[in-house]
């Protein structure tokens, strides 16, 4: 027996429509085979043998002609009423439910950020600088846990639309702080009426009490995942953290977290990435007062001197000496962005330390 061959259309649940070929030995119900499938028959021609230009048998044009589907897809109009998708059993679990409700907002909000050119991470950026005011480039990374050469382009974006600006400081020329333009703050009043719009839609069951206790929840969740670091994705950056280097990014206890300025500038850079938003977080001292390092990176340029001596500033932060001391080599030092003080205050580490010179202490 050759084999019978059917092709056409069909739709999915969602109302997509596909084609398809079906391919048996025996004579089949390929309306049937689709109902199963969750799809309706649309469009087919009877089946006919393989390779063949006329149709196949009786029994094979019978199986279709006789199905239900047939006589819809010859008028063209719906098939069988569509089947549901989502299993019972998922529906009691949330995880599941905010991973469903949350791709369909993420698609909505794609949708009007790509409308303007832009991505989520142009949003996040846009938002912060308009929140908190101008800040450097370091400190923009560090705040939003990105990597600070993806968030470099993302502002070289936003500049590029107008949207920032990036601005020496006054009093102190070497600092640069990325601001946002009139253009910007209009641009992004627009973009929030227009994601509110998108927030009606995906709301449309609720009222507004059901709303306002919804909105709540989820913002008590987001705080809970904030704090344990659980939600950190960065989008499309291809980022991978740095393997583990040596036991000075392992800390097994509250002192170890601890920094050793004596250490290379990758070694110390690795533990302040680790460790934040962790306890301890990595630590130093500062005329007899506790500092922790929030955000880090290892300098371009090699700098000579005593192990913890704080240099001028560079461009978005301020350089501190690593490496063992030796007259006869410079090693490359830490660029330090972003700085927690004793009472929970946060500080760009430029503003902390107004006169370099200062030598931190490795010890308590």
């Amino acid at each position: 027996m050759e084999p019978s061959v059917v092709s056409g259309t069909a739709q999915d649940p969602s109302g997509a429509r596909f084609a398809f070929i079906g391919l048996s030995n025996t004579p089949t119900d390929w309306a049937g085979v689709l109902r199963a499938l969750g799809g309706d028959l649309a469009d087919a021609p009877a089946p006919r043998a393989a390779g063949a230009l006329t149709t196949g048998g009786p029994s094979e044009a019978g199986a279709w002609e006789n199905s239900p589907a047939a006589p819809h897809a010859r008028r063209g109009t719906a098939g069988p009423p569509r089947m549901r998708t989502t299993p019972p059993s998922v529906l009691g679990l949330n995880a599941y439910l905010m991973y469903a409700a949350g791709k369909a907002a993420r698609r909505r909000l794609s949708e009007r950020l790509g409308a303007r050119g832009l991505r989520l991470w142009h949003l996040t950026v846009l938002a912060m600088v308009a929140d908190l005011g101008p800040q450097p480039k370091g400190v923009l990374a560090s705040r939003l846990d990105m990597n600070a050469s993806d968030l470099a382009k993302i502002v070289g974006d936003l500049a590029k639309a107008g949207h920032v600006e990036c601005v020496r400081r006054t009093g102190d020329r070497r600092r640069v702080d990325v601001r946002l333009t009139p253009e910007g703050r209009s641009a992004l009043d627009d973009l929030n009426a227009d994601i509110a719009r998108a927030d009606d839609e995906l709301m449309a069951p609720l009222g507004p009490a059901e709303r306002d206790q919804l909105s709540s929840l989820l913002r008590r969740v987001h705080a809970h995942l904030e704090l344990t670091r659980a939600n950190v994705v960065h989008e499309g950056t291809g980022h991978v953290p740095a393997a583990p280097v040596a036991d000075v990014v392992r800390p097994r206890s509250p002192e170890d977290g601890r920094i050793d300025w004596t250490r290379p500038a990758p070694e110390i850079e690795a533990l302040v990435r680790r460790r934040r938003g962790e306890h301890p977080t990595a630590y130093t001292h500062h005329r007899g007062r506790r500092l922790e390092l929030l955000s880090a990176e290892v300098s371009a340029d090699r700098y000579p001197g005593r192990p913890g001596l704080v240099l001028p500033h560079e461009p978005e932060g301020v350089v501190i000496v690593t490496g063992p001391e030796s007259p006869r080599q410079d090693d490359h030092g830490l660029v330090v962005h972003l700085l927690r003080t004793e009472d929970g205050q946060e500080v760009a580490a430029g503003d902390y330390f107004g006169t370099p010179g200062t030598v931190l202490r490795t010890g308590g």
